[in-house]
Protein backbone atom coordinates (compact mmCIF):
# COMPACT_ATOMS: atom_id res chain seq x y z
CA UNK A 1 0.00 0.00 0.00
CA UNK A 2 1.31 3.39 -0.92
CA UNK A 3 0.70 5.47 1.81
CA UNK A 4 1.75 9.32 1.45
CA UNK A 5 1.71 12.34 3.82
CA UNK A 6 -0.85 13.44 1.68
CA UNK A 7 -3.28 10.26 3.11
CA UNK A 8 -1.70 11.16 6.64
CA UNK A 9 -3.04 15.03 5.80
CA UNK A 10 -6.64 13.71 4.58
CA UNK A 11 -6.71 11.75 7.93
CA UNK A 12 -5.61 14.69 10.02
CA UNK A 13 -8.78 16.47 8.52
CA UNK A 14 -11.56 14.35 9.13
CA UNK A 15 -10.32 13.48 12.53
CA UNK A 16 -9.85 16.85 13.71
CA UNK A 17 -13.44 17.67 11.91
CA UNK A 18 -15.41 15.57 14.14
CA UNK A 19 -14.98 16.85 17.61
CA UNK A 20 -15.27 20.24 16.59
CA UNK A 21 -18.75 19.19 14.20
CA UNK A 22 -20.51 17.16 16.84
CA UNK A 23 -19.73 20.08 19.25
CA UNK A 24 -20.73 22.76 17.21
CA UNK A 25 -24.19 21.06 16.40
CA UNK A 26 -24.60 19.50 20.51
CA UNK A 27 -23.81 23.41 21.17
CA UNK A 28 -21.37 23.06 23.83
CA UNK A 29 -18.30 25.11 23.94
CA UNK A 30 -15.13 23.67 22.94
CA UNK A 31 -11.89 24.71 22.33
CA UNK A 32 -10.51 26.12 18.86
CA UNK A 33 -7.91 27.91 16.78
CA UNK A 34 -9.76 30.99 17.41
CA UNK A 35 -10.13 30.55 21.58
CA UNK A 36 -10.04 28.05 24.67
CA UNK A 37 -14.54 28.69 24.85
CA UNK A 38 -14.88 28.80 21.05
CA UNK A 39 -19.00 29.00 20.84
CA UNK A 40 -20.58 26.02 19.25
CA UNK A 41 -21.23 28.34 15.97
CA UNK A 42 -17.51 29.22 15.39
CA UNK A 43 -16.49 25.26 16.47
CA UNK A 44 -19.46 24.51 13.41
CA UNK A 45 -17.94 26.08 10.87
CA UNK A 46 -14.24 24.74 11.97
CA UNK A 47 -15.64 21.06 11.82
CA UNK A 48 -17.21 21.80 8.25
CA UNK A 49 -13.92 24.06 7.14
CA UNK A 50 -11.34 20.60 8.26
CA UNK A 51 -14.04 18.26 6.39
CA UNK A 52 -13.92 20.11 2.97
CA UNK A 53 -10.35 20.32 2.81
CA UNK A 54 -9.87 16.62 3.67
CA UNK A 55 -12.44 16.04 0.55
CA UNK A 56 -10.59 18.42 -1.36
CA UNK A 57 -7.48 16.94 -1.15
CA UNK A 58 -8.82 13.27 -1.16
CA UNK A 59 -10.57 14.42 -4.78
CA UNK A 60 -6.69 15.58 -5.39
CA UNK A 61 -5.49 12.50 -4.36
CA UNK A 62 -7.33 10.24 -6.35
CA UNK A 63 -8.35 12.40 -9.52
CA UNK A 64 -7.40 10.23 -12.55
CA UNK A 65 -6.69 6.79 -10.41
CA UNK A 66 -8.98 4.12 -10.35
CA UNK A 67 -9.44 4.51 -6.74
CA UNK A 68 -11.39 7.65 -7.38
CA UNK A 69 -14.68 5.06 -7.48
CA UNK A 70 -13.98 3.87 -3.86
CA UNK A 71 -13.55 7.40 -2.87
CA UNK A 72 -16.96 8.57 -4.24
CA UNK A 73 -18.86 5.80 -2.16
CA UNK A 74 -17.04 7.35 1.48
CA UNK A 75 -17.70 10.99 0.27
CA UNK A 76 -21.51 9.95 -0.36
CA UNK A 77 -22.17 8.69 3.04
CA UNK A 78 -19.70 11.07 4.81
CA UNK A 79 -21.50 13.68 3.40
CA UNK A 80 -25.09 12.22 3.94
CA UNK A 81 -24.25 12.10 7.70
CA UNK A 82 -22.98 15.21 7.90
CA UNK A 83 -26.15 16.99 6.26
CA UNK A 84 -27.99 14.86 8.53
CA UNK A 85 -26.48 15.86 11.96
CA UNK A 86 -26.53 19.33 10.62
CA UNK A 87 -30.07 20.16 9.35
CA UNK A 88 -31.77 18.05 12.26
CA UNK A 89 -29.74 17.92 15.29
CA UNK A 90 -32.38 20.27 16.91
CA UNK A 91 -34.59 17.00 16.91
CA UNK A 92 -31.81 15.31 18.35
CA UNK A 93 -31.42 17.46 21.01
CA UNK A 94 -34.94 17.63 22.00
CA UNK A 95 -35.20 21.87 20.98
CA UNK A 96 -38.47 20.91 19.28
CA UNK A 97 -40.01 19.79 22.68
Amino acid sequence: MDISWWHILVGFFFGNGMPHFLFGVAGKLFRSPLGANSSPKVNLYWGLINFVLGTVVAVFLAAGTSTMASWNGFFIGFWLVVAMFGFFMGHFRGDDV
